[in-house]
């Protein structure tokens, strides 16, 4: 699947930090930065996976069944129905990271521009359009515990940080943190979904390109690709693992967004960052192989 998503919001704020003030070095504001790269790409592919093995999953279950049982329309519209679902979240998530790195831009317009008065205007539109989807993703069945969303109280903006953008901050900083939470939570649920669905998929590849040509009495037609074939779904479920432990630890950046909005350093965070981001884009690329 080659769907792409836009979602610099780290990028955005490494740009906007650059008019924090004066005490953070050049070197972090470049790890903020390449860390925003890496964490739009990561994301992208995740999203994509998602999908993917949802359907693959979905597709092997109907495959199963199909081998058993005479399947009618009604049961693969229940499928159909469960993946476009899936989908459609996608979907609408893609568009909260597009209104919230827009917010991010507007943030760096405002904090050069000289006429403040029209981004903030700008930034009103926005932010009521994030705050109408992000709504809509909280009410997701995929989120069980909607009091996550609780208790997410205003952030004291750092001295550091003065003028229209400081204003900003002060009136919309609980706003965004509670935007940042959604994708946080249902990163979480999505990254633990992908492990479930592609033990699935292994389980029932495993049954129908291994056990059942092994048991046919005639010979299997080729051996070193029925070898490859078994090793490679024999060690998906550790890449599975993988998976979920390295995306799980992306959610991390609501705090780091935090932490430089209240003057904190985050050098050592971004750096730890960094290293999950490498760590899930080798596993997606594992993923990608066994395709």
């Amino acid at each position: 699947m080659k769907t792409k998503i836009y979602f610099p919001v780290i990028v955005a704020v490494a740009m906007m930090t650059t008019f924090l003030g004066g005490c953070r070095s050049t070197d972090e504001y470049k790890k903020l930065a390449q860390a925003g790269t890496n964490y739009s790409n990561a994301l992208n592919q995740l999203l994509d996976i998602a999908v993917e093995t949802r359907i693959n999953e979905s597709s092997e279950e109907l495959l199963l069944q199909d081998r058993t049982i005479n399947r009618t329309f009604d049961n693969y519209k229940k499928f159909s129905d469960s993946d476009s679902n899936l989908i459609n979240l996608v979907n609408l998530l893609k568009k909260h990271n597009s209104l919230l790195s827009k917010y991010f831009q507007m943030l760096q317009d405002l904090a050069g521009s000289n006429a403040p008065e029209r981004t903030q205007t700008a930034i009103g539109g926005v932010i009521n359009n994030l705050n109408t989807v992000g709504q809509t993703l909280r009410t997701s069945n995929l989120i069980e515990n909607k009091e996550v969303f609780q208790g997410i109280g205003k952030l004291i903006v750092s001295s550091q940080i003065r003028g229209a953008l400081k204003e900003e901050l002060e009136k919309r900083n609980q706003t965004i943190m509670l935007e940042l939470k959604t994708q946080q939570e249902l990163l979480n649920i999505l990254s633990t979904q992908i492990k479930s669905e592609l033990k699935g998929i292994q389980d029932r590849q495993e049954l129908r390109l291994v056990i059942e040509p092994l048991l046919k009495p005639t010979a299997i037609a080729s051996e070193d690709v029925w070898i490859t074939t078994r090793r490679e779904l024999l060690t998906q479920e550790l890449t599975a693992a993988e998976l979920e432990t390295a995306s799980q630890a992306l959610g991390d950046f609501q705090s780091i967004f935090q932490d430089f909005v209240e003057g904190r350093s985050s050098s050592a965070r971004i750096d730890s960052l960094l290293t999950d981001i490498e760590n899930l884009l080798s596993v997606i690329e594992k993923l990608k192989t066994k395709e």
